[in-house]
């Protein structure tokens, strides 16, 4: 799947997308058979896997039995299927692909990486081969998605290349995202994210641009839009613990659009109509639907993600042991709160909630971490679900849950026997845990196996295998009107239902992750 060369005439030279990558219309017939919902959800777990996704289910107790993985109390049953979540590589003139970070100014096409359930499973390290293929791992990634172009993939429906922000892999053609299409047809809609509010998956909501790092350019328009809420961390002023910045720096204002643009968002005047939240305490008051402003932008105090960056907080009663920082909301209060400013609109509304740190933790391969992110997420669904079933309908709503890709290579004890030792480090030192790390040079692969359950309040048997993206496949449950659309476009992976549909009552069907957008998109139609 790596330094394949193409063809030249695979390439697009003219700058269109390949055919493939275009979004197919759903069935009128399809579409006659759904309730329009009134509300449209879709809740992003960041960077995690069908093994992430049970290594924190297990942990809970709860593997199969998450508010989202029953039945509902009025009947209404998920739909569980995985996702596939390729982006595009480019290729230069003579078909040699350009990796990410490489001089896109080379490239003369592009090619769809796309995802194989025949040859994914022919040796364990397909779905991970870049880590291996090149010395140098700035060269990592060259050919699985980062989370701009699987966010762009899942909000406005088509591919491009990694760090695109909802443009084409030329960089020169804007995509309409589902939230423009939902406003257009009078909808508010938001973006709510436990890491920086102009973080890629929320960005992706209404931003176009050429590189997900441009962050100022990214958060300012995102305010400019017409957005009714914009949540996240980023905050200038404080550190990842909850201590306060006495001495900001120019570039500790990027996540915020710059220190002029958050000047004017605290100002009595204010920017846009927009009310500005940064206290846990005026998070709460939304939550608990008090005195809800039209608009609202709340970055939370921490300057990166709400939990995963902190440090030095002494020991709690949490899977890492140490103490959470108490100086910032959790996802589920941040959701509360979106969803009381956004139920406001009698019209309806559109919103991405992202559970965004679980991926900072897989790159980390740091697993008490990675499912407290997990598990603050489920909470977060919880809450969407309990506001669904006491103010609206499964009738009237549809909820997807879903991540953009995995992150980590999770695996279970014992899939590999690794050559310097244990299968597992759970040690702050970098170098022990990339030593822990799969490589095909020196280790053994054993069996392709899913993480074991060690009971409820125990780590499962696991292993990472990689500190990056992986190809593997996703899970996705969808509920309520319209999650009946997604069956018009599965395949089926009987590998990867082998290992996981008994745990999630799957039968191996997955679809690709434009079509989450054209799910979405279809429920807006009348």
């Amino acid at each position: 799947m790596m330094a394949k060369r193409f063809t030249v005439a695979l390439a697009i030279a003219t700058g269109a997308l390949l055919a493939s990558c275009a979004t197919a219309p759903l069935s009128q017939a399809t579409a006659e058979q759904s309730e329009k919902p009134k509300y449209v959800i879709l809740m992003v777990s960041d960077g995690i896997g069908f093994n992430g996704w049970l290594a924190a289910d297990y942990y809970q107790g709860l593997a199969g039995q998450q508010s989202y993985q029953v039945t509902r109390p009025d009947g209404t049953e998920p739909v569980v299927l995985g996702l596939a979540h390729s982006a595009l590589n480019l290729i230069d003139e003579n078909g040699n692909l350009i990796p990410r970070g490489g001089d896109s100014s080379l490239a003369s096409g592009a090619v769809e990486q796309g995802y194989d359930p025949t040859t994914r499973w022919r040796s364990f390290e397909t779905t991970m081969a870049n880590d291996f293929a090149v010395a140098d791992r700035k060269l990592a990634y060259t050919s699985y998605t980062d989370s701009a172009a699987a966010g762009t993939a899942l909000i406005s429906g088509r591919k491009t290349w990694a760090d695109r922000l909802n443009v084409d892999w030329t960089g020169t053609i804007e995509f309409e995202t589902f939230a423009t299409r939902a406003m257009d047809r009078g909808l508010s809609t938001g973006a709510v994210s436990s890491v920086m509010a102009s973080h890629a998956t929320p960005a992706a909501v209404i931003a176009h641009n050429v590189s997900r790092d441009n962050y100022v350019e990214i958060f300012n328009e995102m305010v400019a839009s017409d957005l009714t809420v914009i949540m996240g961390g980023g905050h200038p002023l404080y550190d990842g613990s909850g201590n306060v910045n006495d001495a900001p720096k120019a570039r500790d204002f990027r996540y915020v659009g710059g220190k002029e643009t958050l000047g004017k968002l605290t100002s009595d005047e204010g920017l846009n109509g927009f009310t500005f939240i940064d206290a846990k305490d005026d998070f709460a008051a939304l939550a608990d639907g008090t005195d809800l402003p039209d608009r609202v932008i709340g970055i939370a105090r921490t300057n990166s993600t709400l939990q995963a960056a902190r440090m030095d907080l002494g020991s709690g009663d949490t899977v890492s042991g140490m103490a959470y920082n108490a100086e910032v909301p959790d996802l589920a209060t941040m959701t509360r709160g979106a969803l009381n400013v956004l139920s406001q609109d009698e019209d309806g509304f559109f919103v991405m909630i992202e559970g965004g740190a679980v991926d900072w933790m897989g790159h980390a391969n740091d697993m008490p971490r990675f499912i407290e992110e997990q598990m603050d997420f489920n909470a977060s669904v919880d809450a969407v679900i309990e506001w669904v079933e006491t103010n609206s309908s499964w009738d009237e709503t549809l909820l997807i849950i879903t991540s953009d890709h995995e992150c980590g290579g999770i695996w279970g004890e014992g899939t590999w026997t690794n050559s310097v030792g244990g299968p597992v480090a759970t040690s702050r030192d970098r170098a022990v845990v990339e030593e822990a790390r799969y490589n095909p040079a020196t280790d053994r692969f054993n069996a392709f196996l899913a993480v074991q359950d060690r009971g409820k309040g125990h780590l499962p048997g696991y292993q990472f295998s990689s500190p990056n993206h992986t190809n593997e496949l996703v899970p996705l449950w969808a509920i309520g009107a319209g999650s009946e659309r997604f069956a018009e476009f599965t395949r089926t992976d009987l590998k990867a239902a082998d290992l996981w549909g008994e745990q999630y009552d799957w039968d191996g069907q997955f679809v690709d992750n434009t079509r989450v957008f054209d799910v979405m998109s279809a429920a807006l139609e009348d």
